[in-house]
């Protein structure tokens, strides 16, 4: 929230355990799209698990390492744009508690 403004910024409420579920699934989605992009596999080809009968064991642990990169690249990319969101906030008003709480650091 800007300090001293006299139009409150609109507050972000916290995700719900079923929104948190739905934004790890999505997350997970995304992954296995890229590493099945980055490996070649179909997207029926996916493992969507650990286990999968249908893949040969060798395209599984290729397409788990493949979006075990892509989880790094998405971590990388979103701590980027955390920074960026960050430095936006406080250059609109937002004082390091605000900022620090919606990193969720206390």
């Amino acid at each position: 929230m800007a300090k001293g403004s006299a139009s409150a910024a609109k507050q972000c409420r916290e995700l719900s355990k079923s929104e948190r579920s739905e934004l790890d699934r999505e997350v997970a989605e995304l992954a296995w799209r890229w590493a099945r992009r980055l490996t070649g596999l179909r997207a029926d080809q996916a493992p969507f698990g650990p286990v999968d009968p249908q893949i040969p064991e060798s395209e599984r642990a290729a397409a788990h390492l493949a979006r075990l990169y892509v989880l790094a690249k998405v971590r990388n990319s979103a701590d980027e744009r955390a920074d960026a969101d960050a430095f936006y906030a406080g250059q609109a008003g937002a004082g390091y508690p605000e900022i620090a709480a919606a990193l969720g650091l206390t």
